[in-house]
């Protein structure tokens, strides 16, 4: 059996047949957007073989998470797979310490994956990330005020992708995106994308069928461009209810959904792991130090996690300093317990049992970014 490395170019059919039979979908296809046959996307997964064959896998695939001023850099987990005749030898928990100090050398801030909360957790993920959940009913949607022929598909043109990046730039929390970025996520061949006009006012949707299920993934753009996109989607895919999510922000759309929904609510986005406290606390300065001001906070207070052994000291005076030596009271905790204070869904003092003197942490955090489902790994 070989030890993990990266793989390479000339493996990249063997990948994707070993984590299509794991996964049982066309994972070429579902995520084309980080599975392509260059030596730079296949340098991002770590493979272990043996007798010739892929066993076992784990992939980072980078993105940067801008959220308001900060700009975070995350390294996203997927394509966790072990062959079902080698599993329990710990070649997963060999490619995930393997992965985690990976990110670490190349100076992430977070980590994020999708998958089962109890197995990950031992490697220091927690649920994290606020969003809102909804789920539009069918009788509280108008009609398609246009014909079909009004509505058209995506055509990867350049004013489509300029009009789609646009509005992607006004949102406050999101995924970095490049232009070649911005192609390669609306291409992805289990998405539709629908775009709208009249005039010069523009609305999309990206929506994605699974099971029988529709999913909103993306949107944008006008109200009532939006409006008339919901009543086709809803007839051309002879829907009863379409869900989806949204970025915990001020923002025109959320209302607008609300006034559709028959349920929605706030859920967490993924799995979060810290790499690098210190950094993640710099990069918020400025939002933590708007909360902070209105509570009029002058004291210090130190962080500090016991499994990774990281700490960060948090100065609020006329303005936010964060240090790396002790200063004030000690909060100590687990990797898991901290991703809950900095980015869990519920004030902390709800979910760690915190001293009286600290219910104040319950007005600075949780922290806010958000990846959608087009951008998920």
């Amino acid at each position: 059996m070989t030890r993990p490395r990266k793989a390479t170019v000339s493996e990249y059919d063997d990948l994707i047949a070993f984590l299509n039979k794991i996964f049982r979908i066309r994972m070429d296809l579902q995520y084309s957007h980080i599975y392509k046959p260059t030596r730079k996307d296949m340098s991002n997964n770590i493979i272990i073989r043996d007798d010739g064959r892929i066993v076992s896998c784990v992939g980072i695939f980078p993105m940067t998470l801008l959220c308001g001023d900060a700009r975070l850099s995350v390294g996203g987990i997927g394509g966790v797979s072990t062959d079902a005749k080698y599993r329990g030898r710990g070649l997963m928990s060999k490619l995930l310490d393997r992965a985690i100090l990976a990110m670490r050398r190349r100076n992430y801030d977070i980590s994020i994956l999708w998958g089962d909360r109890l197995r990950y957790n031992r490697f220091g993920w927690e649920n994290g990330g606020r969003q809102y959940a909804f789920s539009i009913d069918r009788r509280h949607v108008s009609p398609a005020k246009v014909t079909e022929g009004g509505i058209r598909r995506f055509s990867n043109s350049g004013a489509d992708l300029r009009e789609i990046a646009r509005l992607h730039e006004q949102r406050k929390l999101k995924v970095d995106r490049t232009r070649g970025q911005l192609k390669s996520v609306l291409n992805r061949q289990t998405f539709d994308t629908w775009v709208w006009r009249k005039g010069t006012a523009f609305a999309y949707t990206t929506v994605r069928e699974k099971n029988k299920e529709v999913r909103l993934g993306e949107f944008g753009g006008v109200l009532s461009g939006l409006d008339n996109l919901l009543g086709f989607l809803f007839d051309k895919y002879q829907l009863e209810k379409l869900t989806g999510t949204a970025e915990v922000s001020q923002s025109p759309y959320f209302p607008f959904l609300i006034n559709r929904s028959g349920e929605w609510g706030l859920r967490f986005i993924g799995m979060v792991k810290i790499l690098d406290l210190k950094s993640v606390l710099q990069k918020f300065v400025p939002q933590i130090q708007d909360k902070s001001r209105v509570l009029g906070l002058k004291r210090d207070l130190t962080l500090e996690m016991t499994d990774s052994r990281q700490l960060a000291s948090l100065h609020f005076g006329r303005s936010l300093t964060v240090g790396e030596r002790k200063k004030g009271s000690v909060l100590r905790l687990s990797d898991t317990e901290m991703v809950r204070l900095l980015f869990g869904t519920l004030p902390p003092s709800h979910v760690l049992g915190l001293d009286k003197s600290l219910c104040y942490l319950d007005a600075l955090f949780p922290l806010d970014f958000y990846v959608g489902w087009l951008d998920a790994v």
